[in-house]
């Protein structure tokens, strides 16, 4: 996405800002919170795992994704216009 959004130096950048963050396993204590997390705030089962995870690692979530706007937690950002 940031390659063919940006440039390679960006997506070379977006990469080693990746390798900074941790793997976390999809076990089932964290499938069974997001499937009821998905239920709840009736979002997408992959936009659930993602707000699971960060419940249990306390994070914070950074995102342009209307999904999340109304959910405790995120920092949502509208996206800017194209012209």
């Amino acid at each position: 996405m940031v390659l063919r959004e940006k440039d390679e130096g960006a997506a070379i950048r977006a990469i080693a800002l990746m390798r900074q963050g941790t793997v976390v396993d999809l076990d089932q204590e964290l499938v069974i919170q997001a499937a009821k997390l998905s239920i709840d705030y009736k979002v997408p089962m992959a936009d659930s795992i993602i707000i699971a995870t960060a419940r249990r690692y306390d994070a914070t979530i950074w995102t342009q994704d209307e999904d999340f706007e109304r959910l405790s937690g995120v920092n949502y950002f509208k996206k800017a216009a194209k012209h």
